[in-house]
């Protein structure tokens, strides 16, 4: 009996299967993040190799902004997905079959690869799919779905035994589940232009204001959620405290990620990056201030406080930098552009916790918030001229 052909997903339900195929993702990304330094450090792995483990990610997502658009471009979005993820979920069981810790290296590269590629073809999509005027609320939805679904993740790891062989496996059935969505709904990703690949930097000449920001974001971001526990336990904060006003960053972003997205649908994005990275910047500066004043160390509501004003400002620019790019492209220029935003962020992100903890060596430890204010500054004022120069933007509803 021949089969009639299959109606198109309505766009809605393509948006929604994206977003949850990137959800699930997000729950596997959040188990490995903590579970993986965690075996190492009972493994008693040598600081090399665990910074090496750490880097090969980096290394990954960094060669992934490469080979996705190539992967695309050939057999179109959905099996470039499913190839991805089938990668990453082998390479997250092979973890358990290969305890070598250098073995580690070369899976965890393998995973930064698939991640990136696996993003590349829902960003994408969302991009193509969404109309100029929802485009920042859509996106600002995107990654508070996928903050959730990593403190989900992270929350699985509640079970004593940090050792069980299920944690890994359970990491990689998320991987091989996130192709379930995609599959079954074919978003446009696949739409990627034939012929040579286009130059990132063509795109950065277009909305360089949003590249600038993604590269602040990998900047910064990764520099506070990377050593910000750190640098407070440095302040003789107890390990309960430390762990409350980290997740101020998460719980501000989340809240005010959809608001900020809302309103740069309605006004010139960059004004409203450079509004927010202002906010950012201040909320920076006030915590090397207040961190050790005069009297001692500042109180532990003082810091909840500053830190959750940093994160819902500095934690909701890339979801606003991605839109404002996306309004300068066509439908076709979206898989590149998706790859090229994130591998400015990719940058930024290897080396933010490098010249943070350069300046934190060079000039104290005060000094990583400065870092944060100078970086976040530094995008203001871009974003400030840039408007001033160009005049006004607003995309097309």
């Amino acid at each position: 009996m021949p089969h009639s052909p299959r109606a198109p997903a309505s766009p809605l339900m393509v948006l929604a299967a994206l977003i949850l195929g990137v959800c699930v993702i997000q729950v596997a990304n959040g188990i490995l993040q903590i579970l993986l330094p965690l075996r190492l450090a009972e493994a008693a792995a040598p600081p090399l190799v665990v910074g090496a483990v750490a880097s090969a990610y980096s290394v990954g997502f960094v060669l992934g902004c490469w080979a996705a658009p190539w992967m695309i471009r050939r057999v179109g979005g959905v099996w470039s997905f499913a190839a991805f993820g089938l990668l990453a979920a082998a390479a997250t069981l092979l973890l358990n079959l290969l305890p070598d810790a250098q073995a580690w290296v070369g899976l965890r590269l393998l995973m930064g690869v698939s991640y990136v590629g696996m993003l590349t073809v829902a960003e994408s999509g969302l991009a193509a799919l969404t109309p100029p005027g929802s485009r920042g609320s859509v996106f600002s939805l995107y990654m508070i779905a996928c903050k959730v679904a990593v403190i989900g993740g992270q929350m699985l790891l509640a079970n004593p035994d940090l050792s069980a062989l299920w944690l890994t496996v359970l990491a990689a059935g998320c991987y091989g589940l996130s192709l379930v969505p995609v599959a079954v709904v074919r978003p446009p990703a696949g739409a990627a232009p034939k012929g040579p690949a286009p130059s990132p930097w063509q795109y950065v000449r277009r909305a360089p204001v949003a590249f600038a920001g993604c590269l602040t974001v990998g900047l910064c971001n990764t520099a506070v959620t990377g050593i910000g526990p750190a640098w407070l336990a440095g302040l003789a904060l107890p390990a309960a405290g430390v762990a409350l006003i980290m997740s101020g960053i998460q719980v501000g972003s989340v809240v005010l990620q959809w608001p900020i997205g809302r309103f740069s649908d309605r006004h010139d994005r960059r004004l409203v990056i450079f509004a927010v990275s202002a906010v950012a910047t201040v909320a920076a500066f006030l915590i090397a201030a207040f961190a050790n004043p005069p009297g001692g160390a500042a109180p532990q509501t003082v810091l909840l406080g500053l830190f959750t004003l940093w994160g819902s400002a500095a934690l909701s620019l890339y979801a606003i930098c991605v839109a404002h790019a996306n309004d300068h492209v066509t439908v076709e220029e979206t898989v590149p552009l998706a790859s090229a935003l994130l591998l400015a962020w990719a940058l930024g992100a290897a080396l933010g916790p490098l010249l943070a903890t350069a300046a934190m060596e060079w000039f104290g430890h005060d000094a990583l918030f400065v870092y944060v204010g100078v970086v976040s500054g530094g995008l203001t004022l871009f974003a400030g001229l840039r408007r001033l120069i160009s005049g006004p933007f607003r995309a097309e509803p």
